[in-house]
């Protein structure tokens, strides 16, 4: 059995709140976040240009809920390797989609800085390490 600090159970509620936290705070913070992403690429916005940006952040906050919700239920709901194997896969997938996500953010001139990332790739690694080493027993 792997240490109490990388119990995938503790790890996907934990992940889950995070991802549900930052989801929200990327919806009621959208208009901030759109107006800092493209300015420097592009100058002061036009108000249809904000608007327009900022439904994208919107929707980007409102879309990452569910998955927060869906690592709670995981570490809830589920037990043994299941919940081992859950924690690897989603780990490695969202590490997978956010990279992607930032090459082509960045690639469009939609700046999105990677060292505000690099806290998110941490736990996102704890996570899948959580679900790696604890395979066999599932951190029972």
């Amino acid at each position: 059995m792997t240490n109490e600090y990388m119990n995938p159970k503790y790890w996907l509620i934990g992940v889950g709140g995070v991802n549900i936290l930052f989801s929200l705070m990327n919806f009621f913070t959208g208009g901030d976040i759109a107006t800092t992403a493209l300015e420097e690429g592009y100058g002061s916005l036009s108000d249809r240009e904000l608007a327009i940006a900022t439904g994208y952040e919107e929707g980007w906050g409102l879309f990452g809920i569910p998955y927060g919700v869906l690592a709670i239920a995981s570490g809830l709901m589920l037990n043994g390797s299941a919940r081992a194997k859950m924690a690897l896969v989603s780990g490695l997938t969202f590490i997978v989609t956010f990279l992607v996500l930032l090459t082509v953010s960045n690639s469009n001139d939609y700046s999105v800085p990677v060292e505000q990332a690099a806290p998110l790739f941490l736990v996102l690694i704890g996570l899948s390490a959580s679900g790696y080493l604890n395979l066999e027993d599932g951190g029972e």
